[in-house]
């Protein structure tokens, strides 16, 4: 079966009491961890990936696992890890491997003895994880904050952490908008299942337009009754415009010079 599998090489590198780490002296959940973490970083978010077939060497070289897996887990392993070689961009790989590659990152920045090696592919040979290393996502660049109106209709409101669940009129997309009780307890009306504006704050992506970390800053009133008074205003200016004009229609046409 050897035959019909692909090799992938990851090592964990660190000292431990003045030594450096290997097979020999590393303790057991450090190897579970990190065995843990390359099947996680090999299986990715690929439907029912599956690692039952594959084998596994533990070599010198500080801690080296020598994953021995089928060749299509292997190429989409590769060409995800040599996309991040090649962009830094841990939005470019998929996001279950990117968890990883940032929990790696995040311990060698706390160790400066650890870094973490993973196959880079033809072009790259080794990638090295240290605490140099500057993997990040570059999404998270192109959020800014906003203040904006949203119109839709509630569906949820209230909780043990209190916020509105609102469908918008203009795209259907469902948001969920944080609030306080007292903003929520303020409010005369029962909005459950109404249509309402919301004022609120929150960050927006630049090129998708998604939200996200919406707060509430107020609901905006929507009057929809009419006002009687101001409408017979209206028509009363209206009539005392228009009382020397026999025919409106007249009117225009000399205006456009037809008559």
């Amino acid at each position: 079966m050897s035959d019909q599998l692909t090799e992938l090489e990851f090592s964990l590198n660190d000292v431990i009491g003045g030594q450096p780490l290997t097979p020999s002296n590393i303790d057991l959940p450090t190897l579970r961890g990190f065995l843990a973490e390359v099947e996680e970083l090999i299986k990715g978010d690929l439907p029912g990936a599956s690692l039952a077939d594959s084998r596994v060497q533990i070599k010198e070289g500080s801690v080296k696992i020598v994953a021995l897996v089928a060749q299509l887990l292997a190429g989409d392993t590769q060409a995800d890890l040599t996309r991040l070689a090649q962009t830094g961009d841990l939005d470019s790989i998929q996001p279950t491997r990117a968890k990883v590659i940032e929990r790696w990152q995040s311990r060698a920045r706390r160790s400066p003895n650890r870094f973490y090696s993973v196959p880079g592919g033809l072009t790259h040979g080794v990638i090295r994880i240290s605490n140099t290393t500057q993997f990040q996502h570059a999404g998270e660049n192109s959020w800014v904050s906003v203040e904006k109106y949203l119109t839709g209709k509630v569906i949820d409101l209230g909780g043990k952490s209190p916020n509105v669940h609102l469908i918008l009129t203009d795209t259907g997309e469902t948001v969920c908008v944080d609030a306080t009780e007292q903003q929520l307890a303020a409010e005369k009306e029962n909005h459950a299942y109404k249509n309402v504006t919301l004022r609120v704050q929150g960050e927006q992506h630049l090129r998708t337009k998604e939200l996200r970390k919406l707060k509430l800053l107020e609901f905006s009133p929507q009057t929809t009754e009419v006002d009687e008074q101001s409408l017979a205003s209206l028509w009363q200016k209206g009539r005392e415009a228009w009382k020397g004009v026999q025919s409106a229609a007249g009117w225009v046409e000399s205006l456009r010079g037809n008559t």
